[in-house]
């Protein structure tokens, strides 16, 4: 379980595969890991390491993907849809604007669709509903200080829409 931890802020990381880190590392950063497999993401949005390697103890900093982490990243552009291009000011304006965000509902079904290509697009390595539903509850939260009402547009299953098994096949 130890090899799991961020070497730099000792949270547990999450595997990601070796298409996540061909597909957004830079290409400096590819030619000098030992091995592009056996990576894990660090998910604390202070530390500056995207990714890190327990067996080899390679780590790749935030700052060497070809994308930004949306969700390491405290001023805008903050992309938190990387299929389809959606960042932090979408939700937040759309809720501003409507008091409320169909972005998720779109895309969830794009993602039932098979539009959807996460692992080689998002840092995370996964689908990115998780993070949209956070930064709508937090947009909310600016708009609406109380607990907000149910939406039936802005909360889809936190697992994602790349949750089944028949997805996860598709994303390898």
């Amino acid at each position: 379980m130890t090899g799991m931890i961020c070497p730099t802020c000792g949270v547990k990381g999450h595997p990601i595969k070796q298409l996540t880190v061909d597909s957004l590392a830079q290409d400096t950063v590819l030619q000098r890991l030992k091995s592009r497999e056996g990576f894990f993401y660090c998910p604390t949005p202070t530390c500056p390491v995207a990714w890190f390697q327990p067996e080899t103890g390679g780590m790749v900093d935030k700052s060497e993907l070809k994308v930004r982490i949306g969700m390491k990243e405290t001023s805008d552009p903050r992309p938190i849809c990387y299929c389809f291009d959606h960042d932090a000011v979408d939700f937040e304006k759309e809720i501003q604007e409507k008091g409320q965000s169909g972005i998720p509902a779109t895309i969830a079904a794009k993602c039932k669709q098979g539009l959807d290509r996460c692992g080689e697009t998002n840092p995370q390595g996964s689908c990115c509903l998780g993070n949209v539903n956070r930064v709508v509850k937090a947009a909310r939260q600016e708009v609406e200080p109380t607990p907000a009402t149910a939406n039936p547009f802005a909360i889809v299953d936190d697992q994602g829409c790349c949750a089944t098994e028949e997805r996860d096949d598709a994303h390898e």
